[in-house]
């Protein structure tokens, strides 16, 4: 097999980059250590959209240049699109468990204190 001669895409790889920095950042969230998910999930959320937004047009550069890159750019889509996802759940599950658990545990106590 001869190898391609074509250059590796600038934005796709920027998409890739973008990618990594969001699966580092949500999971840096995900992490049991006070306030890091007040910091690491908008910044998840922003390097995810670059990660999105970066992979898409890689995607239509691509096509009109026909450079490599094409797995780079859709890792990013990827794991941008998901890493959102996540965010969006976890967050929703933060504060529907805090609102809840708050209502459960008055209701615990009063039932224990007459």
């Amino acid at each position: 097999m001869i190898p391609s001669s074509a250059p590796t895409n600038r934005m796709a790889l920027l998409s890739f980059i973008a990618a990594f920095f969001t699966f580092v950042s949500f999971c840096g969230g995900v992490v049991p250590i006070p306030l890091t998910a007040s910091v690491c999930y908008p910044a998840a959320i922003l390097l995810g959209a670059a990660a999105l937004i970066a992979g898409f047009r890689a995607l239509r550069q691509l096509r009109a240049t026909g450079e490599k890159g094409r797995a780079l750019a859709l890792i990013g889509i990827w794991t941008g699109g998901l890493t959102i996802l996540a965010v969006v759940c976890f967050t929703t599950f933060t504060f529907m468990m805090v609102f809840y658990g708050a209502e459960y545990l008055t209701q615990f106590l009063r039932h224990f204190n007459p």
